[in-house]
């Protein structure tokens, strides 16, 4: 049983905390400084606070110590996220600040009291590596047939009540003590929009750091109702639910608590994707028979082995084709066939090299596969597109004008090849080669250089 924690701010908040926080917040715009000039309801940008960056943190030291800090309105801005409407609260600086500080103290005191089972929005080693293999590795120990259940919740920072949110922090702080007065704060936060200053009925701030930390709080005692299912294995991440079971009996038991426990939640599931399958087994008893299935962007095989799904292989498919668009009065000058698929690697290997942010996702992914059946379709892909622009239409006959050996002489990039020289760790770490290139976009057209 854990031992249920109670924090008090006076003992969980430290002026050295507040000042990593500020020095995380400063140091994000520096990969997209266009972020710095955000303002919200202060008219403040970054910079305005920086230029008195001492004195305003010190300022809200004082507030904090005393307890008096209180959060002023955010600004509620309106994106369309891949045709998903989402809402952006953008809070001033010293809020934000603040928010980042509170996320610090939730995330550190609260680790022990999460679900193990939980992996985003933690410290330490969880994360989404942590749990796409965690699942691998428990569908290759448990063997077939194995008993999927699958859930999304629907708008889930949206949906979240109010009422139940604040009844779980009293819980583990002290009604009375000013770590729950800010966190209440956050809760019941205040945003302006076009109608005016309003205060939200529902949800947690979509965009602050702190609405993370608080969505896990929400989640936790589901968590541990579904975990404690025998033989059932649960994983989460965000609002991404998924049960493995190996007998049917655990996976109608999940069922039936998932939907109990989102119902007490007042929460919603996106019906579209749910899924509940039987991986090497004969359907029946309401699920269906399957070889894979997709979470988390990769698709998971019965054996255990990981490989791409079809959606981020379209997605793979469409940087080349865009390019090749992108770059079709170049490749088309070139009268001679070999030269223009020479262009057209070339343009295929810029693609790879230069399309830094989704290059970047797609090395992400290609470090999680082992099954290099639909890294070599792709490749196969590949070839026959740059064929298809030399030649006219994808035949299988261009081969024997320019075989595939001959195009991988020409550079022509795989997928298969370069996982290996990420996982012999001979490409640069995704991650840094995304940031240095944000940073160069960043500071184009200003006196400043890298």
């Amino acid at each position: 049983m854990r031992k249920q924690p109670e924090l008090r701010w006076k003992d969980v908040y430290r002026e050295a905390e507040l000042y990593k926080s500020a020095v995380r917040v400063y140091s994000k715009p520096l990969f997209a400084w266009r972020k710095a000039l955000f303002t919200s309801t202060d008219g403040r940008t970054l910079y305005d606070m920086a230029a008195h960056g001492l004195s305003s943190l010190d300022r809200v030291h004082r507030e904090l110590r005393r307890e008096r800090f209180a959060f002023r309105p955010a600004v509620a801005l309106h994106y369309n996220f891949n045709s998903k409407h989402r809402t952006l609260y953008i809070a001033p600086w010293e809020e934000r600040i603040v928010d980042l500080l509170l996320y610090r103290i939730l995330t550190h005191k609260l680790h022990d009291w999460f679900s193990p089972n939980a992996y985003a929005y933690r410290e330490r080693e969880f994360g989404l590596d942590r749990c796409q293999q965690n699942i691998a590795t428990t569908l290759r120990n448990c063997g077939t047939p194995v008993y999927a259940v699958k859930r999304d919740i629907k708008n889930y920072f949206d949906s979240v009540n109010h009422d139940i949110l604040l009844a779980q922090l009293r819980r583990v702080i002290p009604e009375d003590d000013y770590l729950y007065s800010l966190l209440q704060q956050r809760v019941h936060f205040a945003y302006r929009d076009e109608q005016g200053v309003q205060e939200a009925k529902r949800g947690i701030p979509f965009g602050t750091a702190v609405a993370c930390s608080l969505a896990n709080v929400y989640l936790t005692e589901m968590d541990r109702e579904i975990e404690a299912i025998e033989g059932v294995r649960y994983f989460r991440y965000g609002d991404d639910l998924l049960a493995l079971a190996p007998h049917a009996e655990a996976a109608l038991h999940s069922i039936a608590l998932l939907k109990q426990q989102l119902n007490a939640l007042q929460l919603e599931t996106k019906a579209s994707h749910e899924v509940d399958v039987i991986l090497g087994g004969e359907p029946g008893l309401g699920f269906a028979a399957a070889r894979q299935i997709r979470h988390l962007g990769l698709q998971f095989c019965d054996d255990g082995t990981v490989g791409i799904s079809r959606e981020k292989s379209r997605k793979i498919q469409n940087l080349f084709r865009f390019a090749f668009r992108r770059g079709r009065k170049r490749w088309r000058k070139q009268g001679n066939p070999l030269r223009r698929a020479e262009t057209l690697i070339e343009i295929a290997s810029e693609t790879v090299r230069r399309g830094v942010r989704n290059v970047a996702i797609i090395d992400y992914y290609l470090k999680h596969v082992n099954d290099e059946g639909r890294l070599r379709a792709i490749d196969r892909w590949l070839a026959e597109e740059v064929l298809a622009c030399v030649f006219g239409g994808h035949k299988k006959g261009h081969f024997r004008q320019i075989s595939f050996a001959d195009l991988r002489a020409m550079g022509l990039p795989s997928l298969v090849h370069r996982r290996h020289l990420i996982l012999r760790g001979e490409i640069e770490s995704p991650f840094f080669v995304w940031q240095i290139a944000r940073a160069q976009r960043a500071f184009r057209g200003t006196v400043a250089r890298l």
